[in-house]
């Protein structure tokens, strides 16, 4: 019997696919050196890394209906059959085994300090003991002009599932916006086909969908939730909480906009950030298991999203400069398509529909790009032409404003051989697009403002998100049976440790210890660093936008004149005058520059950055640190100007001076351990620090995601070492936050540190992501 033939709703068969292998594994590319001898030993220990194994579906096939509205029953003896491609099981990066457990806390807990209750931003879920999810495979497909169906868009699948299962009055059932639909019955009297048309509300148009209920995949019992929590199996429970998570989207994906398990609210104005970009406030939800069972964690978040302004004022504001007067030049033209507007969608509002387009480029303005007049029985090559702006005053009696501003060249997905040239000014930014290029210093600092609160105003914020949630209203979690203890958050117990204390050298002597108290995170620089250096040879450079005048000439002359005897008071020594110089903000001669100095055995270059761009910094940061390997030192001009005219370059050079010794090797201070490590059985413990993350910018073949880890590598763990890798997905654009050569660069952290310390560590302390445990 074929696979399709078995497959029904409730009771159809699975096929296991054993013959199938893993896909093709990450491709990483990492710094850490791994000697011979240690890829040896994990063949001699059987050190593998095995994937689960994996079980897919078969294929079935099923016919269309192309009748408005019709479903095709189960039951007909012509089934509709599935023309859907085999598709394998999603296969998560972290093995599924049990041969490995979390290390559990050795003790319970110190006594110093002052115990005190901590609120978490953790809420209890009550789930009931006995449920079962079911997992069907579905298609959501919207047909083309020629009858043939595609893949509906994803901004479109849950509003069209929504209206289907209102109009066919489903049972309970909730969607991930992907390929599959949940339900806590099996949907045995369900048909295999549904179609419906919608018409869009801005368009005018209507659009013919189908939903392609395709099989059961899978059933889950929400009961090893509680066998997780109470340590009856050891394998995490993935399925069921995603399941559980989908459930609690629903509600709030209806009404709001959904980023993963982040979600903004339409109505909110967007907080300018100056370049054709704002900030969204909004929420974040998701499940965990803890050892007082099931919690849901709430937390606020803030993503950028691109502002829905006209593409003219779009294009003003992030160019910074007004393209109504000044024009676009070639140039900057081909740095927007680039850098920003290929994957925008653009709206236009000009006909009595609104209508969807992505751009591909620009072309002559309206006056100027012309095209045959539409005459009625015309011979073709007889017709006369017009312009865009003649067009458009014809057609629509709309005069154009900047008629001397390109055209955009727009096409509509998938038709790619199509294209319209429309004035910019009729173009509009789609709203709600997110932004996921890098933000610039000024708007980081804009941003920190804005999302760095004290913890009363974040603990305010949380409440009133989840009094907005309203968990216990929600249909979907009143069906299943779930409630969430919404009054008030979990606490824990915690104990207030008093800080610790900062050494540094005597600024009288130079050789004594000096110990700074910390309060609330802050502490006074008033003596010499532990260890320093001195420098022999350097340089100062001004780097400007356009040839600096009289006057900033003085002001740098001042700053260069002042630095080494601000900063001796630290411990840093300059034993000559700095080459002096001043270049415009050209790659090349900036790269020339630097290779100069170096031949020059200029030991560090400090630049003065005036009125040039982050652009400028990335550069000098590249030819510096990673093709030249000279230490680079940048200071803001406007800063250094401010500071002078204030009276307070001391203060600024104190901030300024603690990313410079770090740069040189020095050590700036150690925290004292005499008050750290007063139990006995810690006085003779060799501590090690370890830090990872993980950077997604658009994780592909072409921007993977970078992984890097630091060690701590001497004793007083002031100094420490990198590795730093790449991670391509194996195809698509999937972020993967599991860093694969974690293994690898540890171990050879983990060996750097004894080969400087002649002993390995007997306690590490990892921190991960803001999460911190000790092994």
């Amino acid at each position: 019997m074929s696979a399709s033939a078995s497959r029904g709703r409730g009771r159809g068969k699975r096929v296991n696919r054993t013959d199938i292998g893993p896909p093709e594994p990450y491709r990483s590319q990492s710094m850490a050196i791994i000697p011979e001898k240690f890829h040896q030993g994990n063949k001699e220990n059987h050190i593998t890394n095995r994937p689960p194994s994996s079980t897919t579906t078969a294929p079935s096939g099923r016919k269309s209906s192309t009748d408005h509205c019709k479903s095709t029953s189960r039951s007909s003896t012509n089934r509709a059959k599935s023309t859907r491609s085999f598709r394998n099981s999603i296969r998560s990066a972290v093995p599924d085994t049990s041969i490995m457990s979390i290390a559990q806390r050795p003790d319970q807990g110190g006594l110093a300090g002052q115990k005190l209750k901590l609120f978490t931003n953790h809420f209890k879920c009550n789930i009931p003991r006995i449920l079962k999810c079911h997992q069907y495979d579905i298609e959501l497909e919207a047909a083309n002009r020629d009858g043939t169906w595609r893949p509906a868009k994803k901004d479109d699948r849950f509003i069209v599932l929504r209206k289907i299962i209102e109009r066919e009055h489903f049972p309970l059932v909730w969607y991930d916006e992907g390929k599959s639909l949940y339900s806590i019955e099996l949907l045995v009297d369900l048909k295999d086909q549904y179609e419906i048309t919608i018409k869009d509300k801005k368009s005018d148009r209507e659009q013919k969908y189908r939903l392609l209920i395709i099989n059961l995949v899978k059933s889950y019992d929400i009961q090893t939730l509680w066998d997780f929590i109470a340590n009856k199996i050891a394998i995490r429970p993935r399925d069921p909480i995603r399941i559980l998570e989908t459930l609690l989207k629903q509600t709030t994906r209806a009404t709001m906009v959904s980023v993963k398990n982040q979600f903004y609210d339409r109505q909110q104005e967007l907080d300018d950030l100056g370049d054709g970009r704002g900030l969204a406030h909004g929420f974040y939800q998701a499940m965990f298991l803890t050892k007082v069972g099931a919690t849901i964690n709430i937390n606020s978040t803030f993503t950028c999203f691109y502002q829905p302004f006209n593409l003219v004022d779009f294009l003003c504001e992030y160019l910074q400069h007004n393209i109504i007067q000044d024009g676009i030049d070639e140039r900057e033209q081909q740095l927007l398509l680039r850098k920003v507007l290929k994957p925008i969608w653009l709206e236009t509002h000009h006909t009595d529909s609104v209508r969807k387009y992505r751009i591909r480029g620009f072309g002559a303005s309206a006056r100027q790009h012309t095209f045959p007049r539409i005459v009625d029985n015309a011979n073709e090559d007889n017709q006369e032409r017009q312009s865009v702006y003649e067009y458009f005053l014809e057609k629509y009696q709309i005069i154009l404003k900047y008629p001397n501003l390109p055209t955009v060249e727009l096409y509509t997905p998938p038709n790619k051989t199509q294209f319209h040239y429309l004035p910019m000014e009729c173009c509009t930014v789609q709203a709600w697009q997110r932004s996921i290029k890098p933000l610039t210093t000024d708007q980081r600092a804009r941003v920190t403002r804005k999302t760095v609160v004290n913890p009363t105003q974040r603990y305010q914020s949380i409440m009133d998100i989840v009094k907005l949630r309203n968990f216990n209203q929600d249909k979907y979690l009143i069906e299943i049976g779930m409630s969430i203890e919404d009054q008030q958050m979990l606490t824990v117990p915690a104990r207030f440790i008093a800080p610790p204390e900062i050494k540094y050298k005597s600024g009288r002597d130079g050789q004594s210890d000096i110990v700074e108290r910390i309060n609330i995170g802050k502490w006074n620089l008033r003596n010499r660093f532990q260890k320093t250096k001195t420098i022999e040879r350097w340089a100062c450079v001004m780097i400007s936008s356009q040839k600096p005048n009289a006057n900033q000439l003085s002001i740098a002359k001042q700053f260069i004149d002042q630095f080494p005897y601000i900063i001796r008071q630290y411990g840093i020594c300059f034993q000559s005058n700095p080459i002096m110089s001043s270049d415009p903000a050209n790659p090349q001669i900036i790269h020339d520059r630097l290779r100069e100095l170096k031949e020059k055995n200029c030991e560090v270059v400090l630049f003065i950055l005036n009125g040039v761009g982050e652009d400028t910094y990335k550069l000098i940061k590249y030819f510096g640190n990673q093709k030249l390997g000279i230490v680079t030192q940048c200071t803001d001009f406007v800063a250094i100007s401010r500071n002078i005219r204030n009276k307070q370059l001391d203060m600024y050079l104190q901030n300024l001076v603690q990313k410079f010794n770090a740069k040189l090797g020095g050590v700036n201070g150690m925290v004292s351990l005499a008050r750290a490590l007063t139990s006995s059985s810690t006085k003779d413990d060799i501590f090690m620090f370890f830090g990872a993350d993980v950077t997604h910018t658009t994780c592909s073949r072409d921007k993977p995601s970078i992984a890097a880890v630091i060690g701590s590598v001497d004793s007083t763990s002031t100094q420490y070492a990198s590795r730093v890798g790449e991670q391509y997905p194996a195809r698509g654009k999937i972020s993967l936050e599991i860093i694969k050569d974690l293994y690898q660069m540890s171990t050879d952290l983990l060996k750097l540190f004894a080969q400087r310390n002649g002993c390995f560590p007997n306690k590490i302390v990892f921190y991960r992501d803001g999460k911190r445990f000790v092994i």
